[in-house]
């Protein structure tokens, strides 16, 4: 179901259904008709009898389409199967003209192997293998992907059925602990080949140009195709990688997220086939969980999840089965989760992975992300083949149904759709719903995201709260300098419910980076639902809540919006600055000096990061703003040199107060790491240091070159003041 594609589109060409009821008569077709601008929901609905046959002569008049209960007028209605292969032509009949290497309307499947277990790659291998031996067709493309601690691409689409088996004893064959894939497919070939295509679907739309209408022929649309599966192959692992980094969460949901994104570029039937030991959706979850299920039926996507772990003896805790559902029901008519786990720590969106599922069977929540987006889970099972064959029959023939959700807004709110069919005896599977999000990609992300942006363009801006926020810039990559922006959100603000011994808070958080022209070079977003006992509730809101993101911009003006909203209270604050970013100079580089307000160990098993906050398994958390100090306390600088350059760099502190010197001191630093860089922190005691406001001024030096930042902190007299 797509909420985003105007009707009509071009169609898969889709594989083979074994034992489809022939058509007693050919499914009426109506032509979609619908106002210009208009944003078509379009439903791929598969119908079987009652032996499990796929029936292909259903009537348009006996489909009813529901949004939110209520009836929807069909626009367009008809039954697509793919064209037969030249091998399933009529003896004697001519087979059909291709020229070799053409792909007419492709099927794309799409193979995701999720981290698994020794026995789970051994049964997963097998099942990938005798999927990519269930048809030789051209038009039938596959790709491979593995998702460790990040989304890896292995295989681009190729109807090679012996490169799709090499990615997938690739896949099969993980024993690195990070979830780094051994193989020659890397994402810097596949930039290179994404390149050549578009190089190709370029000069042959300069040619059809220049030789008039119908220069270009069918080679145009083909080079055009290619140049498209190409991109966004490499589009989804760059976005999987944005959405690690930027959401702190499950690698596995981003990974989706961002293939079913990214796949709504193409028109047609297409599938994933997700290979996992169990899916974990943590309350703070729970909405991407929602998006996944929204983005992959907005682009006519169906997810058949195979459960890695083959037959099981066990199917779990039937009530907790009950409770799954009854939780997914509510999951997909909220907009936005009220839940969470008890949180004690003061910063309590620091860690990097989500805190331990509530959601027990694993299994279900596979079940459940199958059912939703029209595919079907494979389980409790040591043989697949019968699942896989009932996979590939539910992509060969289907019907297409579109009508107009005539919505008066786009709110953000999960609309559920049904269908049903008056012919008795037929059953029918389509997806259960999508979010109503602005059309275009750029705009929003995830749900949770309207309403921020809705306070981001109010005049003035609401500030019902304390919102404080701190960009530090790093080290140049690739003509570009890495900036963290850290904000600090106080949890006194922020307005807690429920009772019987536990409140709930929830906020929402947004930051848009905009050049000096207004366009967007950034945005990131999370949702936290916070859940605290009401013993430890003054002790928590006594802290902050940290959001922190990392990006690179080029040289020039930026400008930051950074907003809160606070779902309980329905009240957000706003906060704007100005961000100038200087061309990266030659040579030795300094990061800003951070003044430390504590470290803390990264978890275990958190994803990758580019921030240069964390070092190594420790991760560094910065006051936000100017920092006060008690008399005695010691005062820690953290900073990062980028020496390129051969000598040893040496670090020099020194310490004003009113304009005057008060203390120096100098240390030699560590050699640089493998990546060019020196993170480093100075711990300074403060009890020589009388009571007031004091400048601090790092310099660091290698050979005749040297850089300098500074930075602010106060220390307070015996009275609490600040002199």
């Amino acid at each position: 179901m797509s909420a985003r594609r105007l009707l009509p589109a071009a169609l898969a060409a889709l594989l083979a259904a074994p034992g489809r009821v022939a058509p007693q008569q050919p499914a009426a077709e109506t032509p979609p008709v619908f106002p210009g601008g208009t944003q078509a929901v379009v439903l791929d609905v598969v119908a079987r009898d009652k032996k499990g046959r796929t029936v292909s002569d259903l009537r348009v008049e006996e489909i009813e389409v529901f949004e939110e209960g209520k009836p929807m007028a069909i626009a367009g209605f008809r039954f697509v199967q793919r064209e037969p292969a030249a091998a399933e032509t009529a003896p004697g009949a001519p087979a059909p003209a291709a020229a070799p290497g053409t792909f007419r309307h492709p099927t794309l499947v799409t193979l995701v192997f999720d981290a698994l277990g020794a026995e789970g790659r051994a049964f997963a291998r097998n099942a990938a293998l005798e999927l990519a031996r269930a048809e030789a067709r051209s038009d039938l493309l596959m790709s491979v992907f593995y998702i460790g601690n990040r989304l890896q691409l292995l295989q681009q689409f190729t109807p090679d059925r012996a490169k799709v088996a090499a990615a997938v004893d690739r896949a099969c064959s993980v024993l690195d602990p990070r979830g780094v894939v051994p193989g020659t497919e890397t994402t810097d070939r596949a930039t290179a080949a994404a390149g050549t295509a578009a190089d190709r679907a370029q000069a042959t739309s300069d040619a059809a140009m220049a030789g008039g209408a119908g220069a270009g022929g069918p080679g145009a649309g083909q080079a055009a195709a290619e140049a498209a599966m190409s991109n966004l192959e490499l589009r989804a692992v760059e976005m999987a990688r944005s959405l690690e980094r930027g959401q702190r969460g499950n690698g596995s949901l981003f990974g989706l997220f961002a293939l079913a994104r990214q796949q709504q570029r193409l028109a047609g039937r297409k599938a994933i086939v997700y290979f996992s030991e169990g899916l974990e959706v943590p309350n703070q979850l729970e909405a991407l969980y929602r998006s996944v299920v929204s983005e992959a039926n907005r682009a006519n996507l169906s997810i058949y999840a195979v459960d890695a772990r083959g037959l099981l003896t066990s199917s779990g805790n039937e009530d907790a089965k009950r409770d799954l559902r009854k939780s997914m029901e509510t999951v997909r008519r909220q907009t936005q989760s009220r839940g969470g786990r008890a949180v004690t720590r003061e910063d309590v969106l620091a860690a990097e992975v989500a805190e331990d599922a509530i959601t027990l069977n694993v299994q279900g929540m596979l079940g459940a992300l199958s059912d939703g987006t029209g595919g079907r889970l494979i389980a409790n099972s040591n043989d697949v083949r019968a699942g896989l064959d009932r996979a590939l029959a539910d992509m060969a023939g289907y019907y297409e149904v579109t009508y107009d959700p005539r919505l008066a807004a786009f709110d953000g709110a999960f609309r559920r759709v049904s269908v049903k069919v008056r012919r008795p005896g037929i059953t029918l599977q389509t997806r259960e719903g999508y979010f109503a999000l602005p059309p275009g990609e750029g705009s929003v992300d995830f749900p949770w995201e309207l309403p921020l942006l809705k306070a981001l363009r109010s005049s003035p801006p609401p500030r019902d709260f304390e919102l404080h926020a701190n960009a530090y810039h790093f080290g140049p990559e690739r003509g570009e300098v890495r900036h963290t922006l850290v904000a600090e959100i106080p949890l006194a603000g922020l307005a807690f419910e429920g009772r019987g011994g536990t409140r709930k808070a929830h906020f929402s958080v947004l930051a848009v980076v905009r050049d000096a022209q207004g366009a967007v070079r950034e945005h990131f977003s999370q949702d936290s639902p916070v859940e605290v006992k009401e013993k430890n509730l003054e002790a928590l809101r006594r802290g902050n809540a940290v959001f922190s993101r990392s990006f690179t911009l080029p040289p020039g003006r930026h400008g930051i919006d950074l907003v809160v909203l606070d779902q309980v209270a329905q009240r957000s604050s706003v906060r704007r600055s100005v961000l100038v970013v200087a061309p990266p100079r030659p040579g030795l580089a300094l990061s800003s000096l951070a003044v430390v307000k504590r470290t803390e160990p990264v978890a275990e098993g958190a994803l990758e990061s580019s921030d240069p906050l964390r070092s190594g398994q420790n991760r560094i958390v910065p006051f936000v703003g100017e920092p006060t100090f008690r008399a005695g306390e010691t005062v820690s600088l953290f900073l990062v040199a980028y020496p390129r350059g051969a000598g040893k760099a040496g670090l020099t502190l020194e310490f004003s107060r009113e304009g005057a010197v008060v203390g120096r001191s100098s240390a030699d630093l560590p050699d640089a790491d493998s990546e060019g860089r020196i993170p480093y922190v100075a711990s300074v005691p403060t009890e020589s240091l009388a009571p007031g406001r004091y400048e601090v001024r790092a310099l660091v030096h290698v050979g005749e070159a040297a850089a300098g930042e500074r930075a602010f902190f106060t220390i307070a007299a015996k009275d609490g003041t600040g002199s």
